[in-house]
């Protein structure tokens, strides 16, 4: 195996190849589109070759230290590489990183190590002993992400954060997922638990209007955003980092970029972002207003963009993000919740690791992330 620098238009002819859809489900972090929203990062695209022929692909986000000529590169949820070739690809990543001046590499490869059925967490929040997925017995192991740890142990990664219950900075090490495949829109309806049909319904009856909306209206989503963020606490991003994100990520396919509104009482009360990649879409970000709650635009919202990844013949749904948390008392019990009531499974990520080339710098990185 090499490694190869190829073109944007090389990777994102691979990523949305029949290959990579049936062997790697690749993330849209990987696609070169992603580079353009990520400012203040430099980027390249490289290939995994195999007798010439291209096996996988990684974008390799890279952040200069100021005034040395050194840099923090970063795979976020890749490399786009098939588990069965990581092996030889760990080595490689690592001689790749130090061409490129990096005084350390992140890598976060997309391999599952547990996964738990909707039911089994139901049960698990309704069990006052059990707080976290980690004493819940999973519905499914996989038997070969201990390999693939050690595999980069043994070329000198490291877990990238301590968290435990997998919200740091990063990308998400535990993800909620709905399995499309094979499936009518009245066999995902099915999966919904009675709430969540029951709000779908209220929508319905409330005249809830959704609309696709266009690049001028990403200003609305950013009013409902604005003020979710004030009222959950987080810092919010602005308006230019979404259209970034719009004219990247519609360049090749309109449809890799959807913004879905609810409109009530002549009222945007909710508003989404779907983005799909190959026969994978995921809810980016949501928003939702305090006004109008009980029309349940978030609701569906989401049965809207469900609708449109059967559409598209996506095999999974994603919900992106949760923490590990069963407990009722947590503060993010009520994310979890959520997602599950639409059946599904949580997914625990191998996570992201760090290859650290020069210890200083790097202490002196993470010192610099974790007081941000």
């Amino acid at each position: 195996m090499e490694i190869l620098q190829i073109t944007p238009e090389q990777a994102q002819a691979f990523l949305e190849s029949e290959v990579a859809a049936n062997e790697i489900d690749p993330s849209f972090l990987q696609t070169p589109a992603w580079a353009q929203v990520k400012a203040g990062w430099g980027s390249k695209v490289i290939g995994f070759y195999e007798e010439e022929k291209l096996l996988g692909t990684a974008l390799v986000l890279a952040r200069k230290i100021p005034k040395l000529n050194r840099y923090f590169l970063y795979i976020p949820e890749g490399p786009a590489l098939a588990a069965k070739y990581l092996e030889q690809a760990i080595p490689l990543l690592r001689e790749y990183a130090i061409s490129q001046n990096g005084f350390a590499l992140r890598v976060g490869p997309m391999v599952i190590k547990n996964r738990w059925e909707s039911e089994a967490i139901k049960e698990a929040f309704a069990d006052e002993s059990k707080k976290s997925l980690q004493q819940v017995t999973p519905t499914w192991i996989n038997p070969d992400a201990n390999a693939i740890k050690n595999i980069l142990r043994s070329n000198g990664f490291n877990p990238s954060v301590d968290d435990v219950n997998g919200f740091a900075a990063g990308q998400p090490k535990y993800i909620y997922q709905l399995a499309l495949t094979g499936k009518s829109e009245a066999d995902v309806l099915a999966g919904f638990n009675q709430l969540w049909r029951r709000n779908i319904k209220k929508g319905e009856k409330e005249n809830v209007e959704v609309i696709r909306g266009s690049r001028a209206d990403l200003a609305k989503f950013h009013k409902v955003y604005l003020e979710t963020a004030a009222r959950d606490h987080f810092t919010p991003r602005p308006l230019s980092y979404f259209e970034k994100m719009w004219d990247a990520m519609r360049k090749n396919n309109e449809n890799n970029f959807t913004l879905f509104l609810a409109k009530w009482n002549e009222t945007i009360i909710a508003a989404t972002i779907l983005v799909t990649l190959n026969k994978h879409s995921w809810y980016l970000y949501g928003a939702s207003s305090a006004y109008g709650r009980e029309a349940r635009g978030s609701n569906v919202l989401q049965w809207a963009m469900m609708q449109q990844s059967l559409k598209s013949h996506c095999d999974i749904y994603d919900l992106r993000g949760i923490t590990s948390t069963v407990d009722q008392n947590d503060a993010h019990a009520g994310l979890i919740q959520f997602k599950v009531g639409v059946g599904g499974y949580a997914t625990e990520l191998i996570g992201e690791w760090d290859l650290p080339l020069n210890k200083l710098l790097y202490r002196a990185f993470r010192a610099y992330l974790n007081r941000k």
